[in-house]
């Protein structure tokens, strides 16, 4: 029986030059979803590690242990669509969107729809949700205002994945610190010292930009449809505050994630019923396959109809293919030795973060999914940050703001194909005005060369 080994650079890049070939011929020659390229990526993976020594029980436990972290997380997934799907068909959701859109007037909608989305973000835990209802919304009544539907799109985009960080219910927010081994609510506060300037940023560029694009004087006829639209569909009761305000507690409580959820969950079924007068039949129908409804309007279809536990199966087959492939490249040394050859040229802590950075945005471009983004660079300089002494929090902080934050500024990634379906704005559109996904990660950049809240690695809690 022959000796494991740990591979060489040149044998260790390899998967990552197959798994970039693969996904490139996924995307722009067949059209098709990333699974099955990110899956022939793993198989290169194993093939190499089994020509380097390494037994198949030894490959399969580092598939099983890379996946087991993540289990947490994969099961926040399955509760987060349900809570998307029964939050919209209570009237949760609805009732949000309809009181925020009393405030927004033209000249001031830009920086408005950064925090409409922003707080929707936070509440439902999802970019992609808000941006696929709130986001929607909002591209239709920018327009009726005279908004650029650029600029819009971008101010979507930047308070979708702002409120997505920051929020316990959000599957990449959970998944990150996991990946690493960061508490999450010790990962969320570390996180508040990057996009909380940025979120300030951001709104006096919109607060400068609304003045700049709009006299003021468009009416406010779409926000009167929509809101007419959520009036005859759904019954606003005071009661309806409450799953949000519930979670919201526990959360500030800092109780775990899964029974924060759970209660939501719960809480939203029983406004389900008893506000909207739904069945037991309907109520779960809807947690498992999402809420659906045809009222006449595309827009308040697209903002309605959404979630649901089957919604969540693509990304957590996607994040399961993504950590299998990580565990292979972790448990063969693939990964280490990858990491060894981009340390040479690392000698300085702000070297480190920005080579984390880089790779979670090179990750992106050719991985075009921003989970792989966000679980290799985890893996990968997990140990280098260690050496450094740096806690962990630093490096899964540095994961969001490259892995997550950057996705839906790239065409052809995942992120940035949703938001094109869901926008009808090109990611090369918006991108210079969606400027929290791209400030972030300069910012992270510069607490590391300035040593600014990098907490060292004996720390437990704290900054």
């Amino acid at each position: 029986m022959s000796e494991e080994k740990t591979p060489s650079f040149i044998v260790s890049i390899i998967p990552v030059i197959a798994i970039g070939i693969f996904l490139g011929m996924s995307i722009f020659v067949y059209d098709a979803e990333p699974h099955m390229a990110l899956f022939l990526g793993a198989t290169v993976a194993v093939i190499v590690a089994l020509t380097q020594g390494y037994s198949w029980k030894s490959i399969e436990d580092g598939i099983t242990e890379a996946i087991k972290t993540a289990i947490p997380a994969l099961i926040i997934m399955l509760i987060i669509g349900m809570i998307i799907g029964i939050w919209i068909a209570s009237g949760v959701v609805p009732v949000l969107i309809y009181v925020s859109f009393d405030f927004l007037i033209p000249a001031l909608f830009l920086p408005a729809a950064l925090l409409f989305c922003g707080v929707v973000a936070i509440v439902t835990g999802s970019s992609w949700t808000t941006a696929g209802t709130a986001g929607v919304a909002c591209i239709a009544v920018g327009e009726g205002m005279g908004v650029p539907v650029e600029m819009i799109a971008g101010a979507v985009v930047s308070g979708s994945f702002f409120g997505d960080k920051l929020s316990p219910l959000s599957d990449s927010t959970n998944l990150t610190p996991a990946i690493v081994g960061v508490e999450l609510y010790d990962h969320i506060k570390h996180m508040l010292y990057t996009t909380l300037p940025a979120f300030v940023i951001g709104l006096l560029f919109f607060f400068v930009l609304g003045f700049s694009v709009t006299d003021g004087q468009s009416t406010n006829e779409e926000v009167q449809e929509l809101q007419g639209l959520l009036g005859e569909t759904f019954v606003f009761s005071p009661w309806l505050i409450l799953p949000p305000l519930a979670v919201v507690t526990m959360i500030l409580f800092k109780m775990p994630a899964i029974p924060s959820l759970i209660v939501g969950v719960i809480l939203g079924s029983v406004m389900y019923v008893t506000v909207q007068g739904a069945s037991m039949t309907e109520m779960l129908e809807t947690l498992y396959r999402g809420f659906s409804i045809e009222t006449g309007s595309e827009t308040m279809d697209n903002i309605l109809s959404q979630g649901g536990m089957s919604d969540m199966y693509t990304i957590i087959s996607l994040a399961m293919i993504a950590l299998g492939f990580g565990g292979v490249m972790n448990k063969s040394g693939m990964l280490h030795s990858i990491v060894m050859g981009m340390m040479r040229f690392v000698h300085s802590t702000g070297n480190l973060v920005s080579t984390a950075l880089a790779s979670g945005i090179v990750i992106n471009i050719f991985s075009a999914n921003q989970y792989l983004a966000v679980i290799i660079p985890g893996q990968m300089f997990k140990e280098p940050f260690e050496k450094k002494n740096l806690h962990q929090k630093n490096l899964s902080r540095a994961m969001e703001g490259s892995g997550t934050l950057t996705a839906p500024l790239i065409p052809w990634n995942s992120s940035g194909m949703f938001m094109l379906s869901v926008l009808s704005v090109s990611p090369a559109a918006f991108a210079p005005y969606a400027i929290i996904c791209w400030l972030v990660p300069i910012i992270v950049a510069i607490y590391g060369y300035f040593n600014i809240t990098m907490v060292a690695g004996e720390e437990e809690r704290g900054n």
